[in-house]
């Protein structure tokens, strides 16, 4: 933890005055100077997208401004709250350009991997000068400390509900659902390919046609096909119904396995061997009061999503299966599409290039990704261990149950540190993996 220094004698001479101003005007020549860092990075910025496009650029910015977003949240409420913050960067590392404003710093640091602000006072460990300890985030009342260490994450939520109306006002959405209902679960669809040798071929199927039935079941979306080949086994023979030009007729054939170069978990399964085609609903664009109440309740739907796949992924099946995944690597070296990862975590570098990938096709597909990506983020950092907010706000509701008559307890957060080490860890063991397979076989 920083704090501000002060001089341990009152006396001024002359002497001093003149290094003062000897001191001013280094710092105004370091100031200056530090704009040649500052030019450097805008220009790489600008490298980056002209080296890989505007898509890739914009879900860098993007991701950057997002956590930015993030601590101001927590630091406006601190301000208001009348706590000290002596620092609010965005970026790590090496600072390469800064400006101090009353007693904050703000600036950049030379790693844009996030933003952070630093509040005077967090715990029991940090180190505060004795005039300055009344404004410590520790002393202030519980609603206090609450609502800052969680303005973070509602940060998130806010921003959600603004791509939300971005989307539905001015960019227009398939059908009006900004992350769009299941293409497999339209009933308009067709088969778009056949792939050769396969059952489909054999059964002479064609673009264009319809799988209407399975064995004499009725089936209606391209999810009913998918769902009556996975029921059955590699070798089965199945009697097709297949619509072609208004007309049905019957096609027996046997399945055969799913191809190996196909990522492990699916290969082996049994396989028809037909892709289909599912027209896309057309854009729409609501007013202003329904995109209001739309957008409200799909933030609610999405941070839902978030939690039960963040549930998924950190059940003892969920971290098993992602185990499995890292130990497979790049498995048949082909890339994985997004139905076939399931719930598995993207590093950085996979989000920003999904997000670009998306972004490629246009803005009403960058935003689905960045929103989600969004309200993820801002779900994780509720996990109520500490380094995350959300330890933080469990340690403010644990000392709050535990003060009494007025007098207010404080944690010892020495003890707390195992478990945020191990929290770390586990994040750094999580970021190493998740790149590793953004790298040899991603998304």
């Amino acid at each position: 933890m920083k704090s501000d220094t002060q001089p341990l004698d009152d006396e001024v001479d002359d002497e001093a005055a003149v290094t003062d101003g000897v001191d001013v005007a280094v710092d105004a020549e370091e100031r200056e100077t530090s704009f040649v860092p500052l030019a450097m990075v805008g220009l790489l910025i600008v490298l980056v997208g002209l080296r890989w496009g505007l898509p890739l650029l914009l879900m860098i910015v993007g991701v950057i401004l997002m956590i930015a977003i993030h601590e101001l949240g927590h630091y406006l409420t601190a301000k208001w709250s009348g706590m000290k913050v002596t620092e609010y960067f965005i970026g790590f590392g090496p600072k390469i350009w800064s400006f101090k404003r009353g007693e904050t710093e703000y600036g950049i640091k030379a790693v844009p991997a996030g933003a952070y602000v630093r509040i005077i006072g967090m715990n029991n460990l940090d180190e505060v000068l004795p005039e300055d300890e009344a404004r410590s985030y520790r002393q202030q009342s519980f609603p206090k400390r609450l609502l800052v260490v969680l303005a973070g994450p509602a940060t998130h939520l806010v921003q959600a509900f603004v791509i939300l109306m971005v989307m539905f006002t001015l960019v227009g959405v398939p059908g009006g659902e900004p992350l769009g209902a299941d293409p497999g679960a339209s009933e308009d669809w067709s088969v778009d390919e056949v792939t050769s040798d396969s059952a489909a071929s054999a059964a002479g199927l064609e673009p264009g046609d319809r799988i209407v039935a399975f064995d004499g079941d009725q089936v209606k979306t391209w999810n009913d096909v998918r769902a009556e080949i996975a029921e059955r086994d590699v070798g089965e023979e199945v009697t097709l119904t297949i619509e072609r030009d208004g007309e049905r007729f019957e096609s027996t054939t046997e399945l055969t396995s799913r191809p190996a170069d196909v990522p492990r978990d699916r290969a082996g399964q049994p396989f028809l061997g037909v892709g289909p085609h599912i027209p896309e609903p057309e854009d729409e664009k609501l007013g202003v009061i329904p995109a209001i109440g739309r957008s409200v309740t799909e933030t609610g739907d999405v941070t839902w999503q978030s939690l039960v796949a963040m549930g998924r992924f950190f059940s003892p099946d969920g971290l098993d299966s992602y185990a499995n995944t890292v130990g497979q690597g790049s498995g048949g070296a082909q890339p994985a599409k997004v139905e076939e990862g399931g719930d598995r975590m993207l590093s950085i570098l996979g989000v920003v290039r999904l997000g670009a990938d998306a972004g490629e096709q246009g803005l009403k597909y960058l935003l689905p990704i960045f929103l989600m990506i969004n309200v993820f983020v801002g779900m994780i950092n509720l996990v109520p261990l500490l380094p995350f907010d959300g330890g933080h706000a469990v340690v403010a509701i644990y000392e709050r149950a535990r003060s009494r008559n007025g007098n207010r307890y404080h944690a010892d957060v020495s003890k707390l540190l195992p478990v945020a080490y191990a929290v770390v860890m586990g994040l750094v063991i999580l970021g190493v993996t998740s790149l590793y397979l953004d790298i040899v076989n991603p998304i």
